[in-house]
């Protein structure tokens, strides 16, 4: 019973990235652990952009993180977006993410309406994106169905969006199943929305088993004058 005490404490160290702690606690207990579980838990590290976890379970472990494996996660993590994550995989390998890089990838991510990262990319390089940029992040982000995102790229960029833009985010959020984001970009258009397009939206909540937003596109469907 001890003893998978033990190596029930030693398993969570290594779950919560607790490396070193784990290691140390299997040399006193006697209970060994294999290279290869180590190196795989160090990746699962990685994985979840737990890079300082990493550093530290490379370095009780003895096991080494190579300049390719480190590329590569910072390569995976620009594609995911996890800014910070890239930024301190590559520090690891003494080659910080310059400012140039950190804009360009900045830019990529607002084009394609990715605002959130865009930003992030923007403030580790001590730039702010140019007002061209963020409109068309806004753009992007309104014909994907990203209200929120939408407005909030257009003001930062000191503008507004067109009534077309507005009314085409609510048809896509409607479609999508959003009923509150699609009927909030359709007032900001000072539009309303067909009743055969809230019925629409009323059915997709319904088969994802949404009954409060359902019951909410149904309501206002029955509220439009339109036909």
């Amino acid at each position: 019973m001890a003893e998978e005490k033990v190596i029930a404490y030693i398993k969570k160290c290594l779950e919560e990235g607790k490396m070193p702690e784990a290691i140390d606690t299997s040399k006193m207990a006697g209970v060994p652990l294999s290279k290869e579980e180590l190196n795989n838990y160090i990746h699962k590290y990685l994985e979840n952009g737990w890079v300082s976890r990493a550093l530290k379970g490379s370095k009780a472990s003895g096991i080494e993180l190579t300049p390719e494996i480190i590329t590569d996660y910072i390569k995976k993590y620009l594609d995911e977006g996890r800014i910070y994550s890239a930024v301190d995989a590559a520090k690891l390998i003494g080659k910080p993410l310059p400012a140039e890089k950190l804009v360009s990838i900045g830019n990529e991510y607002l084009i394609n309406g990715n605002l959130t990262s865009g930003l992030e990319a923007y403030k580790l390089a001590g730039e702010i994106p140019q007002a061209e940029v963020l409109i068309t992040c806004g753009k992007t982000c309104f014909s994907n169905g990203q209200l929120s995102h939408g407005l909030e790229a257009y003001k930062l960029g000191g503008s507004k969006p067109t009534v077309e833009e507005l009314i085409e985010c609510g048809e896509v959020c409607l479609c999508e199943g959003e009923i509150t984001q699609g009927l909030e970009a359709f007032e900001l258009a000072g539009k309303t929305p067909t009743k055969e397009m809230l019925r629409e939206c009323g059915e997709v909540c319904l088969i994802e088993r949404r009954v409060d937003d359902a019951r909410k596109a149904f309501v206002a469907a029955l509220t439009v004058n339109n036909i």
